[in-house]
């Protein structure tokens, strides 16, 4: 759901605006919708859509006022919504949020969000902060007591930082809230666009309406890029530590006090839960769920959900007891295959 203070609407639109320019089944409605949401997080103003039989529940459970759907299943959307029937719903989830948002789709922020100088008169700032040269902050930030923010830095328009937060050079925060003493290293970027796009002969991008969440006591290492999310927010959890060039992508939701090392990577949409530590280079692929005090090794590649406590090795990942267990029974098959070829 996208945040005034960072995406400026064009909408409302009504239904009928909406089906005519978008290709979508013609309907006679003059309900008027004023944004773009979730399934779980839309209201009666809002349009979502459907593409994806696992969140059966979600649709059945939605306050949305339209849903975008497949024919097929029609059925499924509740009364209080109305299906907009559609080839493809997410594409046509990406054409309809690029109406809505046009400078989101073109990744600008809104008019006047930039002042000529480099602080905007409408950002504020606490007691005693501290800005190294040719730091840049935009319209409406809001920058804590005893904030230190390194030279070169950029602030985006909206951003929150909570008070004693350590920013270091040449580090971009748009679209973001932080919370208090978190420390981000140099050359970060928090809140870039998510890699959304409706694959098709043109892919058509889909602008990322979300925002980046850093709790409180976050230290984020050099050069780690966190995307915001698309409808959804991006999640870093109170106490996480962060290493260098760790890529966190759109709708993650990072739990408390985890551990992520250097060059790890988290596809979209995917859950961490508290305490969870993945070694350097570690992969997580998309939509999946690890549970709390996962422990995932070096260069694992993880393309499925654990629960708690597990131990995870190996690509694909699995288990560490049944990877050893299988390397076992190779080194096994292999010495006795050496040793019939001696006695041949």
């Amino acid at each position: 759901m996208a945040d005034a203070r960072f995406f400026t609407s064009a909408g409302p639109f009504s239904v009928d605006v909406l089906t005519e320019r978008n290709g979508i089944e013609a309907r006679d409605e003059n309900m008027l919708l004023s944004g773009l949401a979730s399934l779980s997080a839309a209201d009666s103003n809002h349009l979502s859509f459907f593409s994806n039989i696992k969140l059966q529940a979600e649709l059945a459970a939605t306050n949305a006022g339209a849903v975008l759907v497949k024919a097929e299943h029609a059925a499924l959307v509740p009364p209080q919504s109305l299906a907009l029937i559609c080839d493809d719903p997410y594409r046509s989830m990406a054409e309809i949020t690029q109406m809505f948002f046009p400078d989101a789709a073109r990744s600008r922020p809104p008019r006047g969000a930039i002042a000529e100088s480099n602080i905007h008169p409408d950002a504020v700032l606490g007691d005693n902060v501290v800005l190294e040269p040719n730091v840049v902050i935009g319209a409406g930030a809001e920058i804590g007591d005893g904030c230190h923010i390194g030279a070169h830095s950029f602030i985006g328009h909206g951003v929150v930082l909570g008070r004693d937060c350590t920013i270091g050079a040449h580090t971009s925060i748009t679209y973001a809230l932080i919370g208090d003493r978190v420390i981000v290293h140099g050359g970060t970027n928090i809140g870039c666009d998510g890699f959304g796009f409706a694959p098709g002969a043109a892919h058509i991008k889909i602008p990322q309406l979300g925002r980046v969440i850093v709790q409180a006591d976050v230290e984020i290492g050099g050069n780690a890029a966190i995307d915001r999310g698309a409808l959804a927010d991006t999640v870093i959890g109170e106490g996480s530590k962060l290493d260098n060039l760790v890529h966190i992508a759109h709708n993650v939701q990072l739990g408390r006090h985890c551990f992520i090392t250097a060059s790890c990577a988290v596809a979209g949409s995917t859950t961490l839960g508290d305490y969870v530590q993945m070694g350097g280079g570690a992969k997580v692929t998309g939509h999946v769920e690890i549970g709390d005090r996962c422990v995932i090794s070096a260069n694992a590649a993880v393309l499925r959900s654990f629960p708690a406590d597990s131990e995870i090795a190996g690509s694909p990942g699995r288990l560490r007891s049944a990877l050893y267990r299988d390397q076992a029974f190779i080194s096994h098959q292999r010495k006795q295959a050496e040793k019939s070829k001696k006695a041949d």
